[in-house]
């Protein structure tokens, strides 16, 4: 009786009550810096005792869940948004054994963004990311200021999981049953670059090892993986990868 009082108790201490106003919860085991003005509704937010959380002034949290654990690292800069998309179910943020910086002025709609292995994931200033797009990073992921991320965009430095023998990976469907493709190593990465002023059409896909220089074009439903393409070029797929 008295463990399931001491668990109430320190539930009760970490949680943010004001939110609740607005249908949040918001629960800090952590180290949290959070601006005055900062708007958290209709979100699910928890940071556990190793994670650090800061949102900067004006930032604004609607309809999404954001979980730090495992020594997470979080900063969404002055008057950046991070929000529920049209039409879509609500958008997880996993930050988990990573780092995520967004900087000011960014608005994101992602379906889902995940940083895992201890990695980085950056987003610059005024870049717009829209709903159905997952970003995921075990390593590094970089994306410049200016850019237009558009709907149903895949962004990934990572194999996301890797190639075991189908003996080994029976045995792990058998053993976490009915958790499905668990991964306890990283798999095979390359960083991703994103330079300024890009523009992503959509049902693109950014795998890793892929650069883009400065204000690239990249067309709808091309994938681009491990390749360098120059600033200022326009990527056009078909049957295959074509520079312009």
């Amino acid at each position: 009786m008295k463990k399931i009082f001491f668990r109430l108790k320190t539930k009760l201490k970490e949680t943010l009550w004001k939110y609740k106003l607005s249908g949040s919860n918001v629960r800090i085991q952590g180290k949290a810096k959070i601006s005055r003005d900062v708007q958290i509704v209709n979100s699910t937010i928890y940071v556990d005792a190793t994670s650090t959380l800061k949102l900067g002034k004006h930032v604004r949290l609607d309809g999404i869940g954001l979980f730090l654990t495992n020594g997470a690292k979080v900063e969404i800069s002055d008057y950046s948004f991070i929000e529920k998309g049209r039409n879509s179910s609500v958008p997880e943020y996993i930050i988990n054994s990573g780092n995520l910086f967004v900087a000011d002025h960014t608005k994101l709609a992602c379906s889902r963004l995940w940083v895992r292995f201890g990695g980085i994931l950056e987003i610059g200033k005024y870049t717009n990311i829209n709903n159905g797009t997952e970003i995921r990073s075990d390593e590094f992921v970089k994306i410049g200021n200016f850019c237009q991320i558009s709907y149903n965009i895949r962004i990934w430095d990572t194999n996301t999981h890797n190639a075991y023998s189908p003996e080994v990976r029976r045995k792990m469907t058998i053993d976490y049953f009915p958790s499905f493709g668990r991964e306890f190593e990283c798999p095979v990465t390359k960083p991703v670059i994103i330079g300024d002023g890009c523009w992503l059409g959509e049902r693109v896909s950014i795998l890793k090892g892929t650069t883009l220089g400065e204000n690239v074009t990249v067309a709808f439903n091309t994938t681009v993986s491990n390749k360098n393409i120059p600033a200022g070029k326009k990527v056009i797929s078909k049957s295959e990868l074509t520079i312009i």
